[in-house]
């Protein structure tokens, strides 16, 4: 049996220690990204759906 060998690019001089360098500022400085959506807008979007599926019969408006 054989396995195809992948080309796995390798980064050297001032793109690896670029690469380094940022890497190393997002361990310190890790990004936080807000949601856009709430916990609690997601258990109302849940809500309303099991309250659709359960006056449907359980079909789905969007199966055909």
């Amino acid at each position: 049996m054989t396995f195809k060998i992948r080309n796995i690019p390798i980064l050297t001089g001032l793109v690896a220690e670029s690469f380094i360098q940022n890497a190393e500022e997002r361990e310190k400085h890790p990004r936080h990204q807000k949601l856009k959506v709430s916990f609690a807008q997601i258990d109302e979007m849940e809500a309303r759906k099991h309250s659709y599926l359960k006056e449907h019969n359980g079909k789905n408006p969007f199966s055909v």
